[in-house]
């Protein structure tokens, strides 16, 4: 009898343990469920709108407007960016040879401010042209963000110190 509950009490622990990883492991899913979502929605958008064959990568830029951009290849093997605003869907087309890439953004502004760390790079539309939006934190732990002309690569704005 009492072999049986020491065997009892060895299987709880390990029951236990794969209870509570199955439960974070579910809320870890749950939490990113809106970011495939959203990614998903945009993809067939992107589709549909601006023949993209292949994706290669997608951003998320939610500063004051959220914007979708989905990078990829046309069926006519065009690199394009394809830039939603999430609010109202409108699209707008890049080819991405007309401008710098979002590597090159970021370089700049690693180059420029020597940041610990590159918090997110998103394209968006601002005053009627597209720019690469660069966010980071600082060496002092603050929060900063340059934008950069896509088709210059030209600084336009920055914000230190936040």
């Amino acid at each position: 009898m009492r072999s049986n509950r020491m065997q009892w009490r060895n299987l709880v622990g390990p029951a236990v343990g794969l209870v509570i990883l199955a439960i974070i492991i579910g809320a870890y899913v749950r939490a990113l469920s809106p970011l495939y979502s959203v990614r998903r929605q945009a993809i067939a958008i992107a589709r549909k709108t601006a023949n993209v064959k292949q994706v290669s990568n997608f951003y998320w830029d939610k500063e004051d407007d959220s914007y979708l951009t989905v990078q990829g290849t046309t069926r006519q093997n065009q690199p394009v960016y394809v830039l939603i605003r999430q609010k109202t869907g409108k699209v707008r087309v890049a080819a991405q040879g007309s401008g710098i890439s979002r590597s090159a953004a970021i370089g700049q502004a690693q180059t420029k401010f020597s940041p610990r760390k590159i918090l997110n790079a998103g394209l968006r539309w601002r005053a009627k042209k597209f720019v690469w939006d660069v966010g980071y934190i600082t060496k002092s732990g603050k929060l900063g963000y340059v934008t950069y002309d896509f088709k210059t690569g030209t600084q336009v704005k920055s914000i230190r110190n936040l």
